[in-house]
């Protein structure tokens, strides 16, 4: 391929793009031969279909203007191109090459293939193609106090794209005017993570980088070696928080490598999260028989447990409770994002951290012990373990919130609709009923009337209402809803006041 033809090719047919005085028959005529001349294969959008799997890149104009930046391969978005305008001239009926969403496409590829093909341009701080090496060095002497002898403060990392990984750890020594190597690790990745990795660093470095400097941490610099020999370098504080589809690169390549406390970007400085939670409660009971068999068996054991386990990996919520041996309940609450928030509004690093613990003159229940196992695994830090009796002072000082938590969580499902009789027990409203809502200002307070002019309102709902003479508006919680025919109604409809509206969660 001639990138100086490719050029002057794109600017062509950019310009026709974008002139709105072009006509279908203009961007038709010759574009076909033209692509054949310049090398560009036609391929049904099939190599940017498994570049950007997924993303439909080909016929969502807004989709494609996202991911345009990242296309740094000339002869792939050649093929884009001839794809998109073979299958509307040759295969769609009736569409045409300039509609509203046909031509913003044409423009954004042309424009990039414009900018791809200048020659007098090497674009220095952009990685043009595919990276073949990454190789990283990190550094976390900072202003402030030296770090302790044999503290790990450098690392270097070498990454190839056929999976070979090489990491060197570097220790402060206040003895030498040099760093001591420690940690050194050469293995090889399976090629499903080495591609991982290349893929997200590829078209992140692909586009412009911001690059953070500050002045109280320490650094990292980072070259990339594409498939071309050329070499791109970045350079910046350790605080960076690169992101690509919604993953953090230096948390990319500690889940993908597996080297303990990668400094990468950020340092690996970020909080900690919490992973996991599994809560095992148990019960042993010793109940006094009313009609013992003899008097050595004068007493019935019932062993009752319950196990909970949070996890953000299957992003599920399981509750069992074992009542008995031939008793067994268990709820799941599978929801996306939802356990994932849940955990996420943890503190790790205070979660069950003190337990006051029960005074040694503490009376025991001979008939009963009540005992629980707490276990919390970490994103980053070691798992951490409480087990005690469950009582006030020997479960953990934050576990009346912790529980509250997990109560409004399951609460906020609910139950379900089946079982609920304010949803089987609800007639159909007849043309012309009223529909008159029963409601309170507190809870167990008297109820009074508002008509709701609409029948999308469920018991429960908290409203605003008009309330008192002079008509100030107040929050009332819906309790009944009835049905009423002009001639039936409970109340004179004039003198009733009408519901205004919802309330939201925040308003409530």
């Amino acid at each position: 391929m001639n990138k100086q033809q490719i050029h002057e090719f794109a600017i062509k047919w950019l310009e026709k793009y974008q002139d709105p005085k072009t006509i279908d028959r203009e961007v038709e005529e010759n574009f076909a031969d033209e692509c054949f001349a310049i090398g560009f294969e036609m391929d049904c959008g099939n190599s940017l279909e498994e570049t950007y799997p997924g993303r439909n890149l080909l016929n969502e104009h807004i989709q494609f203007n996202a991911f345009v930046g990242q296309i740094n391969d000339i002869k792939l978005l050649g093929a884009a191109i001839f794809s998109k305008w073979r299958g509307i001239t040759h295969w769609s009926y009736c569409e045409s090459l300039l509609s509203e969403s046909n031509r913003p496409w044409f423009i954004a590829a042309f424009e990039r293939l414009v900018l791809l093909t200048e020659v007098d341009s090497d674009r220095p701080f952009v990685l043009q193609g595919k990276a073949k090496k990454i190789q990283i060095k990190s550094n976390n002497v900072s202003y402030g106090p030296p770090p302790e002898p044999d503290e790990e403060v450098e690392q270097r990392l070498t990454l190839s794209n056929d999976g070979r990984v090489w990491f060197s750890g570097y220790n402060f020594a206040y003895d030498f005017d040099h760093y001591v190597r420690g940690r050194h690790l050469q293995f090889k990745l399976d090629k499903e993570k080495a591609d991982t990795i290349f893929s997200a660093f590829s078209r992140f470095f692909s586009g412009e980088v911001d690059e953070v400097f500050a002045t109280d941490i320490g650094t990292w610099e980072m070259t990339i070696t594409n498939e071309e020999d050329r070499k791109v370098s970045f350079s910046g504080s350790l605080c960076a928080g690169y992101e690509i589809d919604g993953v953090d690169l230096s948390d990319l390549l500690r889940e993908e490598i597996g080297i303990e406390n990668l400094f990468v970007f950020d340092g690996n400085d970020k909080p900690d999260e919490v992973n996991r939670i599994k809560i095992d409660y148990k019960r042993h009971s010793r109940i006094k028989s009313s009609a013992p068999l003899n008097e050595a068996l004068d007493h019935i054991i019932w062993d009752y447990s319950e196990h909970i386990v949070i996890d953000r990996a299957t992003e599920k919520l399981t509750y069992i409770q074992n009542v008995g041996s031939d008793c067994k309940i268990t709820r799941e609450y599978q929801v996306k994002d939802g356990i994932v928030d849940f955990l996420d509004n943890m503190d790790a690093d205070s979660l069950f951290d003190y337990t006051e613990g029960n005074s040694e003159d503490a009376v025991e229940n001979l008939d009963e012990e009540k005992s629980y196992v707490i276990t919390v695994d970490f994103k980053k830090g070691s798992q951490r373990v409480r087990t005690g009796s469950f009582d006030k002072n020997g479960l953990p000082e934050d576990w009346p919130e912790f529980a509250e938590e997990i109560v409004s969580f399951i609460n906020f499902y609910g139950q379900g609709e089946a079982l609920n009789p304010a949803k089987y027990g609800k007639i159909k409203r007849r043309n012309g009923d009223y529909i008159f809502c029963s409601a309170t200002f507190e809870k167990n307070g008297k109820d009074y009337y508002y008509i709701a002019d609409a029948d999308d309102y469920e018991v429960g709902d908290f409203v605003f209402v008009p309330s008192g003479s002079d008509g100030h508006t107040a929050i009332v919680r819906i309790v009944k809803i009835d049905y009423f025919a002009e001639e039936n109604v409970p109340y004179p409809v004039a003198k009733v006041k009408h519901i205004i509206r919802k309330c939201s969660v925040d308003e409530i």
